[in-house]
């Protein structure tokens, strides 16, 4: 065998990832927010972009200033109207309605034991155990620990945490939760000796609904430990739960709105989410008219350039979700109509085919978009499921069959729960097919318990 180098042409296509490309990519995949934060950096950077403003700053500052002046006569002493009556709205006006953030755990806490405390030692000691409380309210250092770092005794720390455990909410500071649900059932149904059992020797079991093997136990009839469950229920296991974080509420815009107009859905896009670019027309007319210098002229074509791909990269992105959306009108008609029990199996494939574009750009094109229907807000992801057929050729998303699962296990007998293999006997006598498998697989995502842990004894 001869082997030898050569040279040969050879003729292909082959995509090449450009920087531009790279960037219509990146856009297609960004958030409103991101989109917008994008945006901005790029008007600092590009001299040739500029947003569409529909009045000027001074016809704006005029309607604000005459708008002022308005207002301000008919509220004060200076309007001519011989009534001069004080909106009885303004009555009713409470501003303690409305707060810049709710408090913190500890902000609650410490409120109420400054009230409380007045012994300086004593308040030190106090903030210090405040302060140890985990997210739950928890106290998540030893005493002994907390005694050695205040330079005080145990029983210092203990005589303090007596105190903490008597605030609002009932059940913080507790050392675990069997302390804190023992403080909780003390305070609201006092001494029940029955479920103090429980809650110290058998909670892991009443985790498990082994109802019948805890009243074994304690030699009592299953009703009565399914009335001190009951009990225990009621209890709150996170004591912190209802407070804040410290963490910023985050408000949701959607990017699209669907609005039924007579017997048609419509798409309207939020194009308020991201700021209208054009071309400065300063610079446009630099170029056109004036005869700048090579450099002056390469540097303002590189960044035009760069700006009209930006633009049009921000415009297919736009396209690109309205098409999807339309498609998801068409396949979705009967969720829009009647609610999530309707929702129809959807895939990325399916959609990329009907508008003519890849998965990947369909993928993209979803991620982190939201749309406002007539059932609610959704991410367009959730749109994307799979699902079961029918024997009449149509299918439900698995969104709905988990739906179906949850209302059948609502209206089941609590004596006599529904099995996994009697819920997907009951789907299929609705004309779907599912295994005791999926069954069980569906209930699991629902975090619903199995049948033996959902039963009760009355």
């Amino acid at each position: 065998m001869f082997l030898s180098q050569r040279i040969s042409l050879e003729q292909k296509q082959t995509l090449i990832m450009t920087p531009q490309l790279q960037q219509a990519i990146q856009l297609l995949q960004y958030s409103a927010l991101e989109l917008g934060e994008y945006i901005e950096e790029e008007l600092k950077s590009n001299p040739v972009l500029e947003t569409s403003i529909e009045e000027s700053k001074e016809e704006k500052f005029q309607t604000e200033e005459n708008n002022f002046w308005d207002n301000y006569i008919k509220k004060s002493d200076l309007s001519f109207d011989s009534e001069n009556k004080i909106d009885s709205d303004l009555k009713d006006y409470n501003y303690e309605n409305f707060v810049t953030a709710q408090p913190t755990l500890s902000e609650h806490l410490l409120l109420q034991f400054n009230l409380t405390i007045n012994n300086p030692n004593e308040l030190e000691i106090g903030e210090f155990l405040i302060g140890c409380l985990d997210a739950n309210g928890f106290l998540s250092i030893p005493i002994d620990e907390m005694a050695q770092s205040l330079n005080v005794t145990n029983l210092d720390i203990l005589k303090i945490l007596e105190i903490i455990q008597t605030l609002d909410p009932i059940g913080v500071a507790a050392r675990d939760l069997k302390e804190s649900l023992m403080i909780q059932s003390k305070f609201y149904y006092g001494e029940m000796p029955l479920v103090e059992k429980i809650i110290q020797n058998h909670l892991d079991e009443l985790g498990r609904n082994k109802i019948k093997e805890i009243a074994h136990k304690l030699k009592v009839q299953p009703q009565e430990i399914q009335k001190a469950t009951d009990l225990i229920k009621t209890l709150n296991p996170r004591p912190a739960m209802n407070f804040s974080t410290g963490c910023e509420t985050k408000y949701l815009k959607p990017d699209v709105f669907i609005q039924k107009v007579e017997e048609d859905y419509v798409v309207i896009m939020n194009d308020n989410t991201v700021p209208r670019l054009k071309i400065n027309s300063y610079y446009r007319s630099i170029l056109k008219k004036f005869k700048s210098g090579e450099e002056t002229r390469e540097f303002l074509e590189k960044k035009l350039n760069s700006a009209l791909w930006l633009i049009k990269s921000i415009e297919q992105r736009r396209m690109t979700i309205y098409r999807i959306v339309e498609t998801l009108i068409e396949l979705q008609r009967p969720f829009l109509d009647c609610g999530i029990k309707h929702l129809q199996p959807m895939v990325l494939s399916e959609v990329a085919e009907k508008i003519d574009v890849h998965e990947s750009t369909v993928s993209r094109a979803t991620t982190n978009k939201y749309v406002q229907t007539p059932q609610g807000i959704f991410e367009l992801k959730f749109f994307f499921n799979s699902g079961i057929s029918g024997t009449s050729g149509d299918g439900l998303s698995s969104v709905s069959v988990k739906k179906i699962i949850n209302d059948l296990i609502k209206e089941e007998d609590s004596t006599k729960p529904l099995s996994d293999q009697k819920i997907s006997e009951l789907i299929g006598k609705r004309g779907y097919t599912i295994s005791r498998r999926t069954v069980a697989k569906y209930r699991d995502e629902l975090r619903i318990p199995s049948s033996s842990k959902r039963r009760r004894y009355e």
